[in-house]
């Protein structure tokens, strides 16, 4: 399915949404993909911060002055189902009017990274990152859908090593990464008609690694992203994004898929 379109995956007027957009990942997303857009697309930013927001939003006008931005300051720990269906649905207007559209799910969080499994007993905890990195994800998945029923409709959600494999004192992260990759994987069997991307970026060089080597409770873990970041091992955000760009533009993964950044296009 993915390989038919991929000649005019960009470049085409386009609506897509970027979440976690005001900062790292889904900034850098947010920016080089509008430069693929063709004329009169629309970028919707969602993140809870409005400064960050709109910090983006003037990169991307500077990038393609062609794509209309549009910013909402959603706290997605709280996901409200009205709320997201109405940015959907009164961003996007006639849908019909776009030959592709794309959802981006980069928001997340590590979660608390000072605990054992074994000490991972607060309910209240697990809610608020749960509601985060998995609801949150499967009720925007479901708004988006409800108003983009038909055409390319791409659904990337940003992934990791760590939805494979167990890291010591990254029992939240590792779990949230895991469920969301079999939500989108369960989502690809159900629904042919998708083009569904679980992109893992790498160890992108971002504060997320700074917060897990000052606060991870494992000295094994820290000392693994000590190392990378020491040796150099770890991947910039320009090349991360220039890997998925490619790897859109390519199409040769199968829809529910996982494509590491590592992986040769």
């Amino acid at each position: 399915m993915a390989n038919e379109m991929v000649r005019k995956f960009w470049g085409q007027k386009t609506y897509c949404i970027v979440t976690g957009a005001s900062q790292g990942i889904g900034r850098n997303f947010a920016i080089e993909f509008s430069k693929q857009f063709g004329s009169d697309s629309v970028i919707v930013l969602m993140s809870r911060s409005f400064s960050g927001l709109e910090s983006t939003s003037r990169l991307i006008a500077a990038a393609n002055p062609n794509v209309k931005v549009k910013v909402h300051i959603v706290d997605l720990s709280i996901p409200k189902k009205d709320a997201l269906e109405t940015i959907v649905t009164e961003s996007a207007g006639d849908p019909s009017q776009y030959s592709l559209s794309i959802l981006v799910h980069n928001a997340g969080s590590l979660g608390k990274v000072n605990h054992l499994a074994s000490e991972m007993n607060d309910i209240s905890e697990w809610n608020t990152f749960m509601a985060l990195n998995l609801y949150s994800v499967t009720m925007l998945t479901a708004a988006f859908l409800n108003v983009f029923k038909t055409g390319h409709r791409t659904l990337i959600n940003v992934t990791s090593l760590c939805a494979l494999q167990p890291f010591k004192s990254l029992g939240y992260y590792c779990i949230g990464k895991t469920s969301r990759e079999m939500y989108f994987r369960v989502l690809a069997e159900e629904n042919p008609s998708l083009d569904i991307l679980n992109y893992s970026p790498g160890p992108v060089n971002t504060g997320m690694i700074t917060d897990v080597i000052e606060s991870v409770k494992s000295g094994e873990t820290k000392t693994l992203f000590e190392n990378l970041r020491n040796t150099g091992g770890l991947v910039s955000l320009d090349q991360t994004t220039a890997r998925i760009i490619e790897v859109l533009r390519n199409g040769k993964y199968k829809s529910g898929d996982r494509v590491d950044y590592f992986e040769p296009l």
